[in-house]
């Protein structure tokens, strides 16, 4: 174990053994199991994010079933990305200090979730740490080969996920002078050509991912929790290390390039999702990516500083003491004072099962709970979204057609009315059976209008078109039309029921212009309101089927 190079490979081979421990004997998270099921019906893209999680956890598949199938990869994938990032670093003596880097990677606390989780960030991170070391070789040698390369890079990066674009962004904007150089430009015509077929998955699909992230999630009501969440995540992402590392951050100057691009995308991180903290809540592994670049550049710093180095190595060792407690706690549901999101499905889905007699479910609103469900019983699951909530993958799987003409339960925390299935966490689950299942979630409800015009209590005409996008004929028995009115944080204030006498069939591919009439209601005085129509089945809450608009109530005639 003299030799730097057995140092680093069998402390690489260390992480990964517990990583694949971890991935075996640890829960699956609920969004790992969503992605689960991306992973079931592999494509171009999907509503959320763009497949290579899916693809990752279809390749784990292969080989296993169970948690670890779905995570395999995403710890193969994590010690690839610490290869990479060794390889990346360019410092002569770092072969003596093979341990410091592990220190290093410890003290970068976020990095430890990926090392066995399957999220969308677990191949960005990977493919972030490839990204920079063949910018590194590109910068050495812009030759044909290491330009192809570098555009196959970003494409990965795009494939990941969005935030990938960033990345790119970022490191352009360290070294401008790029933009003037055709080898360049044939790494970006490559990593557009490769990322071509998302594009056209999402032409076909109506841009879902694009509509979701840009429109639908990107705005909320400013608060200044948003931005003090931002600043604590910045912390968070590194542990309690914090201090020694974002001091070596602020302390070494870039001297080269590719410090520069290091430098760069720390920053641009950092200041970009402060600013987005302005429209939405920013999330701690928004900042994932950034710790690739933000590890390789500070390393040599401590390499030739002894005090700075000294203390990361107390913090260091302190914080794994603290990593080892969280991951027994999350692989150990019985050494835990708490419950953990990974021991969550052991408390309510055989309940769930048992009292809705194992018959397919239909979640009102939880794509996680649909998911995780689906999972750990193999049984038909199927969520669909409501104004309260969201879209999901849901809308665009075949989910909600295998339930058709089926007895199903209906379970979720709206069913108040209905059957007490179990507690879960901070919510009770309800359910009703249906015997014979109905719906068309995808069917569409249009408001061309731009902006709507009421008056408290009076009566409103709104012409709407009701679009069937399926290839069958739709049924409107047991199905109502409700007009949905909303506040600027997606609560529901006033539902009313549209009534339309002679709607009995939508023909496949027809479009409808129907009128939506009703009274204005009086509760909704000075409020910023939206208005929309929704589609309820079976006397479920309705769904996300039409557009919302602003509305502007004026005072009566």
């Amino acid at each position: 174990m003299n030799s730097p190079k057995r140092q680093f490979f069998f402390l690489l081979f260390l992480f990964f053994v517990v990583n694949l421990l971890q991935s075996a004997y640890t829960g699956l998270l609920e969004d790992e199991a969503y992605y689960w099921v991306w992973s079931n019906h592999l494509a171009w893209g999907y509503f959320d994010h763009p497949p290579l999680v899916a693809v990752f956890i279809w390749l784990g598949g292969l080989v296993f079933d169970g948690e670890l199938g779905v995570r395999i990869v995403s710890a193969f994938s994590f010690s690839l990305m610490l290869w990479f990032m060794w390889k990346t670093i360019d410092e002569p003596g770092k072969d003596k200090h093979v341990r410091l880097f592990f220190i290093l990677v410890i003290s970068l606390v976020l990095l430890q979730v990926y090392g066995f989780i399957s999220t969308p960030d677990t191949p960005l991170l990977l493919s972030t740490s490839i990204f920079f070391f063949l910018y590194k070789r590109f910068l050495a040698d812009d030759g044909i080969k290491n330009s192809f390369l570098l555009g196959i890079s970003m494409a990965a990066l795009l494939y990941s996920k969005y935030h990938g674009v960033l990345i790119i962004g970022f490191v352009v904007l360290s070294n401008h002078r790029m933009l003037l150089s055709p080898r360049f430009w044939l790494a970006v015509t490559c990593g557009f050509t490769l990322f071509i077929p998302h594009l056209i998955w999402q032409y076909e699909n109506g841009f879902p991912s694009f509509v979701y992230h840009l429109k639908d999630r990107a705005y909320k009501p400013y608060e200044l929790g948003f931005t003090l969440n931002h600043l604590l995540n910045i912390l968070i992402v590194v542990g309690i290390s914090f201090p020694v590392i974002y001091a070596a951050f602020w302390k070494k100057n870039s001297k080269n390039l590719l410090e520069r691009s290091f430098k760069f995308t720390v920053y641009g991180f950092v200041l970009f999702f402060l600013l987005t903290s302005f429209r939405s809540q920013p999330q701690a592994q928004w900042l994932a990516a950034m710790l690739i670049p933000l590890g390789v550049f500070v390393y040599p710093y401590f390499i030739h500083n002894d005090g700075a180095r000294k203390w990361l190595y107390r913090l260091g060792f302190t914080q794994l003491g603290l990593v080892i407690v969280a991951r027994v706690l999350l692989a150990v549901p019985a050494a835990s004072p708490v419950v953990l999101e990974p021991h969550w499905a052991d408390l309510w889905v055989p309940e769930v099962r048992e009292k809705t007699n194992s018959l397919p479910l239909v979640f009102v609103n939880s794509y996680q709970n649909a998911s995780i469900y689906k999972f750990y019983t193999g049984i038909d699951a199927h969520s669909y979204g409501i104004p309260r909530g969201r879209k999901s993958q849901y809308a665009l799987l075949d989910t909600e057609s295998r339930l058709q003409g089926r007895s199903v339960f209906a379970v979720g925390k709206q069913l108040t009315d209905h059957l007490y299935l179990t507690h879960k966490m901070d919510q009770d689950l309800y359910g009703s059976s249906i015997d014979s299942f109905r719906s068309f979630q995808n069917v569409e409800c249009i408001i061309e209008h731009k902006s709507l015009e009421m008056s408290q209590g009076q009566q409103v005409r709104i012409p709407f078109k009701l679009v069937n996008p399926y290839d069958t004929s739709l049924n409107f028995e047991n199905v109502r039309l409700i007009g949905i009115f909303q506040n600027r944080k997606k609560l529901v204030l006033e539902e009313i029921e549209l009534t339309f006498p002679d709607l009995e069939q939508l023909k496949p591919y027809e479009t409808l212009e129907l009128e939506a009439v009703f009274r204005a209601p009086n509760t909704l005085k000075n409020m910023e309101v939206t208005f929309r129509i929704g589609v309820s089945f079976h006397n479920l809450p309705p769904g996300i089927q039409g557009n919302k608009v602003l509305v502007n109530f004026v005072p009566s005639q």
